[in-house]
């Protein structure tokens, strides 16, 4: 270990230590990087290869300049931006120059960058979440069927950080139900995850029933109209060359619910004409 490796390494652990109120100027080389990224990296989102690569290149080549862009460390000492451009350092074997910032509330992190392409999966993977996209698309399915199913607007990332900790701590359990139907019959898991979750705030035993009959396919009796759903989804699908509006999927699949809720028999009719009506609220 040279003693420019031990030199940068201990600067960046005493500042993470001892955070000076504004940025520093550092010197950061290949290996400083890769500890940094194996040691400090937890949580963060995935590192984009095709900005490793450009970076790469940019350091390779002497063209990488003191821009004022900052490597970020959380108060907790998690490197919270910044995992690109230590991965090219790596890559190119070269050291480069970089402000480094220090002692940032990692609870801030929806605010941080906000200019940059990182959405709210980015940020719920960062803070610790499991299947981090199916969950932004969860929240962002149980918030609408709470408010307007029909507003097409974006969610903030840091607003949905917040519905995870605060108004739907309890959606994570569904994520798994989602998926294994995203798996089995290709439906959006994050909205199915919704959808079963808003079923269970209203009957839980009829709930995780539909579900069951849904994944294993059963199709007599008070089971029909799950049966009839899940055809009325796959034909409207192969009618529109594999394509369907959410807000379609969503009518139809509530619908069925609250038939089934009610223990009533239903019909092919009823979920077609859900089609065309404004979105029933989860019985």
């Amino acid at each position: 270990m040279t003693e420019r490796y031990v030199s940068a390494l201990n600067e960046i652990e005493g500042l993470i230590g001892n955070p000076p109120v504004t940025s520093r100027i550092l010197e950061i080389d290949p290996l400083s990087a890769r500890v940094i990224l194996e040691q400090r990296n937890k949580g963060n989102r995935p590192p984009k290869p095709n900005k490793v690569q450009q970076f790469s290149s940019d350091i390779g080549l002497d063209r990488w300049g003191l821009t004022g862009d900052t490597i970020k460390f959380g108060s907790d000492g998690r490197l919270l931006d910044g995992q690109n451009r230590l991965a090219a350092c790596v890559r190119a074997n070269r050291s480069f120059r970089t402000h480094v910032v220090f002692d940032i509330d990692p609870a801030l992190f929806g605010r941080m960058d906000i200019g940059k392409p990182r959405n709210a999966s980015d940020v719920l993977h960062i803070a610790g979440y499991k299947y981090a996209s199916t969950l932004a698309s969860a929240l962002r399915w149980a918030y609408l069927l709470d408010t307007n199913p029909y507003n097409r607007d974006t969610l903030k990332p840091d607003f949905v950080l917040d519905l995870a900790r605060s108004r739907y701590p309890d959606i994570e359990p569904f994520l798994s139900k989602g998926r294994a139907l995203n798996r089995q019959y290709a439906h959006p898991a994050g909205q199915a995850a919704a959808l079963l979750f808003k079923f269970s705030k209203s009957d839980r035993s009829k709930c995780l029933e539909f579900y069951d009959a849904w994944m294993a396919g059963k199709r007599n009796g008070q089971h029909q109209i799950i049966d009839t759903m899940q055809a009325l989804l796959h034909s409207q699908k192969v009618n529109n060359n594999g394509r369907m509006h959410e807000l379609v999927r969503a009518s139809i699949i509530i619908k069925a619910w609250n038939i089934f809720r009610l223990g009533q028999k239903g019909s092919l009719a009823q979920l077609q004409a859900a089609m065309n009506s404004p979105i029933e609220k989860v019985g």
